[in-house]
């Protein structure tokens, strides 16, 4: 495809990657395709296939992963059967899917209704909806297992520079902890120049009460807080964090770029590994697309004895998954015994996150059908040389970035959410939002260390000011004033542990009353933080719960994103707003 140096000019500039990372522009990123591939599409050959625009996106897909594995045509023969066979399952549980909608439909649609209304649904609809769901879910956990042996089996008649193209199927997930674990950073070098950032919001007071334990908080993720490395990394890590703090702000600046490197240097941090082109879902992906084959045997010049399907399906858009989403989705709501009040203050919420997750369920957008002619050039030049042309490359970027754009908008909706429910519904919810979320809130860190600094800066005055109180008064108070402390903290008098705890405490202030004056400014801040970290302050403050909740935030999300979960919340008010 040529190029269109107009537009190469106008992609150049700062300002469009801006414009095309917001939702808000989506409309624009179709302009900006049209412009880039109209002039060079001029002459596109006349479109004889009728696909949907969402369609043609997945056929350049696979062709996508298929140029980048370069497969062979020898490759490509062996593997038809094996595709085959892939399609032939996934067929299956669409058939199935389709068989238990029939069978359960006039039951589910009791169950719903019993839900929205909050009623208990009679025990033989319970019992078979369970039956319905349970076995649509067995279905396709073994699809999606056999979809996981299937590409093992596919990697293994690639050849070894092949194979290094793909990331490991366990990669993901381990990526996904890692980075939810360093809040959204990609490294462990990335985490700590955020924290460096954070810090050097601070007053030099402020610092003095947080370098320790963010110190310590920085190694406990790096290493675990009962390695054998972790105080030896914390006070290398704080000495770290002392030398940039005490930068001006001209050295900073200047060592800002390298900085990264310089702290893999001097705390002798593993390279991170590279990132493999292509994902494992990429390679599902082609496994499991029922364009695969023939596309393929067109890649390969075999005889295309399988025609490209069109008006494909999507498990997820069938009847039964989208029913037991809507039941999920009044399980969930039912669970936390949501008010009308609550779901009156929901609807407009539900309602904006509908559009906001339009990107999500038309990557292309409402002007899709728009690009029929622009995908099939694309496509083509794909089946021909095997490359995707650079404007059509561009093009896929904004619309992932489109696509993140709305995940991080919807979480700002879920925050509102949250502050709908009340403290006893959030105490049922993690709302912990997964590493590609977080990565983007580039102020978690600096809010994270804020609540510390708080933290700190209030034991540290209660200590401070038994310190210096009179004996008499001292001993007449400090367990008041103890009791108090604890209570922050959630441990009352009538708390299991609480005996434990205040015997910790007492010792927390005997010390501090022994403390000598020279002395006391550095054992101010130990002591405070000696104190949080033996009730479980520190960390909770750095985003490890101590105990698992019921629901996630992934569920919440799933949950509200359903294109059903407007109409649903709606009927809910309507039915529990007229008793």
């Amino acid at each position: 495809m040529a190029r269109n140096p107009i537009v190469d000019t106008y992609l150049s500039r700062p300002e469009a990657k801006e414009m095309v990372a917001t939702m808000a522009s989506r409309s624009v990123l179709i302009v900006v395709l049209l412009f880039s591939l109209s002039w060079a599409s001029a002459q596109a050959p006349s479109v004889a296939e009728q696909f949907t625009a969402q369609e043609l996106y997945q056929q350049i897909g696979v062709l996508e992963t298929a140029g980048i594995l370069q497969l062979s045509a020898e490759q490509i023969a062996g593997y038809l059967s094996l595709l085959r066979q892939v399609n032939e399952n996934h067929e299956q549980v669409l058939a199935s899917a389709d068989q238990a909608w029939e069978q359960y439909s006039t039951i589910i649609e009791q169950a719903i209704a019993a839900g929205i209304a909050g009623q208990p649904a009679p025990i033989e609809v319970s019992q078979s909806v369970l039956l319905a769901t349970t076995n649509f879910a067995q279905q396709r956990d073994a699809f999606y297992r056999y979809l996981q042996s299937s590409a093992s089996q596919f990697m293994a008649y690639l050849t070894s520079e092949q194979r290094q193209l793909i990331e490991d199927a366990a990669t993901p997930q381990r990526r996904a902890e890692m980075a939810r674990q360093l809040e959204g950073a990609a490294s462990v070098a990335e985490y700590i120049v955020r924290v460096l950032d954070a810090q050097r919001e601070l007053m030099p007071d402020e610092y003095e009460l947080v370098r320790i334990p963010q110190a310590e908080q920085t190694a406990a993720k790096i290493v675990g807080p009962r390695s054998r490395e972790f105080a030896n990394l914390a006070d290398r890590v704080l000495g770290l964090t002392d030398t940039v703090f005490g930068w001006s702000q001209e050295q900073y600046v200047q060592q800002y770029p390298g900085l990264e490197q310089q702290v893999s240097e001097y705390l002798q941090l593993p390279p991170a590994p590279a990132a493999a082109p292509l994902t494992y879902q990429k390679l599902l992906d082609l496994l499991s697309s029922p364009f695969t084959v023939p596309l393929l045997q067109r890649v390969a010049a075999l005889p295309t004895t399988d025609p490209l399907p069109s008006g494909t399906r999507v498990v997820d858009e069938l009847p039964l998954p989208q029913a037991i989403a809507g039941l999920r989705l009044l399980e969930l709501l039912n669970r936390l015994q949501v008010t009308p009040r609550q779901l009156a203050a929901l609807v407009p919420v539900v309602q904006q996150i509908k559009v906001l997750a339009e990107p999500l369920r038309h990557p292309l957008g409402s002007q899709g059908e728009g690009l029929i002619a622009d995908m099939v050039q694309a496509r083509d030049l794909l089946l021909a040389t095997g490359q995707l042309s650079p404007e059509w490359a561009q093009f896929e970027a904004a619309v992932e970035e489109g696509q993140q754009e709305a995940r991080l908008r919807i979480a700002v909706q879920l925050e509102q959410v949250a502050g709908i429910m009340s403290p006893a519904q959030n105490d049922l919810i993690d709302w912990r939002p997964p590493a590609d979320v977080l990565a983007a809130d580039i102020d978690r860190l600096g809010r994270a260390q804020r609540r510390l600094l708080a933290e700190m800066r209030h034991t540290v005055s209660v200590l401070e000011r038994l310190r210096f109180r009179q004996m008499q008064l001292y001993q007449r108070t400090r367990i008041v004033e103890l009791n108090q402390l604890l209570e922050r903290y959630g441990i009352s008098e009538h708390s299991p542990r609480y005996r434990e705890y205040r015997s910790f405490g007492i010792d927390i202030l005997n010390r501090m009353r022994m403390t000598q004056r020279e002395d006391w400014q550095r054992q101010k801040v130990l002591l405070a933080l000696e104190f949080l970290r033996g009730v479980g302050a520190v960390e909770e403050l750095a985003g490890r719960p101590t105990t698992a909740k019921p629901v996630t935030w992934e569920d919440m999300y799933a949950a509200f994103t359903d294109p059903q979960a407007g109409q649903i919340v709606q009927q809910m008010l309507a039915a529990r707003s007229s008793r």
